[in-house]
């Protein structure tokens, strides 16, 4: 009699071991054929909007997500690249302030930063998931991924399929907008604030103050302040070598 009471135990809890085992080599799959993809569209296709839609569209399948968007980091700030769902539209230009800056504030560290409420998105729901993963290579921040969703919620296997994703994207970004800048190059950029990098990303068009102060919606005297200080921070005499040194590490007018 005991005996029949603990096998009628034990065969409730084999079979849920089961399901969940089956469960977790399904997911497993899953998250690997998701990377594989990507792998796949690179080496076919290299790194485009429709590359990018197509692992956005991964993404919402696999983490139950409704809304989601990549953002690379430009002259500054963050562009939106592409996007599926309600969210800012392609092109659309997000200042790199608050938990955005600290994200890719360098060397960056992979984190998943949730419920930060950014202005990413446009559905206006209050009940939304929002999750944020930084994008970089070899530390330096690159750009975002931006989730957002009812029931999205990520356990640790989907946390480090999107690391790993972060880093090929990260990758790619580098390869399709040109070399990926020396260390000394970097470290110069590091020293630059987000609004002095966006000044700095201008100087090659030769605009003054007043004009760089009205494209910005800062005060001329403010725009002087920030360029001073890049010329400072870049150890340069003029404008001019600033601009020179802005065109030799990819800002162009």
């Amino acid at each position: 009699m005991p005996n029949d009471i603990e096998n009628q135990t034990e065969q409730p809890t084999s079979a849920r071991a089961l399901r969940n085992s089956l469960k977790q080599i399904q997911a497993n799959d899953t998250h690997m054929r998701t990377y594989l993809n990507l792998g796949q569209q690179l080496f076919e296709h290299g790194w485009d909007v429709n590359t990018a839609s197509t692992l956005l569209r991964s993404l919402c399948t696999l983490l139950s997500a409704q809304h989601t968007l990549l953002a690379i980091e430009n002259s500054g700030k963050l562009v939106v690249f592409c996007q599926l769902g309600q969210t800012l539209p392609i092109g659309a230009r997000i200042p790199m302030m608050g938990v955005l800056a600290m994200m890719l504030k360098n060397p960056v560290r992979f984190t998943l930063y949730e419920n930060k409420n950014t202005q990413l998105w446009t559905h206006g729901d209050i009940q939304h998931h929002e999750c944020l993963i930084p994008i970089a290579l070899g530390q330096h921040g690159k750009g975002i991924i931006g989730l957002s969703g009812k029931k999205l919620t990520l356990d640790t296997a989907e946390v480090e399929t999107l690391q790993a994703l972060a880093g090929l994207i990260g990758l790619a970004i580098s390869q399709h907008l040109g070399p990926v800048r020396s260390e000394i190059d970097q470290s110069i950029l590091e020293t630059l604030t987000p609004r002095e990098r966006e000044i700095f990303a201008l100087l090659p068009s030769g605009l003054s103050n007043n004009a760089l102060g009205e494209k910005l919606g800062i005060a001329p005297g403010t725009a002087k302040i920030h360029v001073e200080r890049i010329l400072n921070k870049l150890g340069v005499k003029d404008r001019t070598q600033a601009a020179v040194k802005a065109v030799e590490l990819g800002y162009k007018s």
